[in-house]
């Protein structure tokens, strides 16, 4: 014996895909705090030089230099300062801005550098704010693209 997909999928139906019908998928989450908005843009590209970070695009939020700057709900602050955490790191300052506001961004950064928060905190932000079925697909393709990325690196 072995698997054999042969009948796979007989029994899936078309879905009907209305969009009127669909639940409307939140994707911005941000909220620029006052500090962030009294910042020129002056100020964050110089912030970038220092910190080796380059960005491409319109639109381009200002990175956060504090976890209370990051618009997150304060149960997530509050579990990060648990942490002891105490500034977020260059890719999380940068990223977070980008993915609350639902942007698609590609973050390489080395090992250790916090990545992982910078990718999960905003993605359990999103996850959180859907209507069941879409947050657990969410969840489901964003362990999958998780995966990946650590599969290739």
């Amino acid at each position: 014996g072995g698997f054999s997909s042969g009948a796979m999928g007989d029994g899936l139906r078309r879905i009907d895909w209305d969009i009127s019908k669909l639940p409307v998928f939140e994707k911005n989450f941000y909220m620029e705090h006052p500090a962030v908005s009294k910042r020129d843009e002056q100020h964050a590209n110089e912030w970038r030089r220092d910190n080796e970070i380059n960005v491409i695009g319109r639109g381009v939020p200002k990175p956060v230099m504090t976890f209370e700057e990051a618009s997150m709900p304060e149960y997530v602050l509050k579990e990060v300062l648990k942490q002891g955490f105490t500034k977020p790191s260059p890719i999380q300052s940068q990223g977070w801005p980008m993915a609350l506001l639902g942007r698609d961004m590609i973050g390489i950064s080395a090992t250790g550098s916090g990545k992982t928060l910078a990718f999960l905190l905003p993605a359990m932000i999103h996850i959180n704010a859907q209507v069941f079925p879409y947050g657990f697909l969410a969840l489901v393709n964003i362990i999958f693209v998780r995966a990946v990325s650590y599969s290739s690196i």
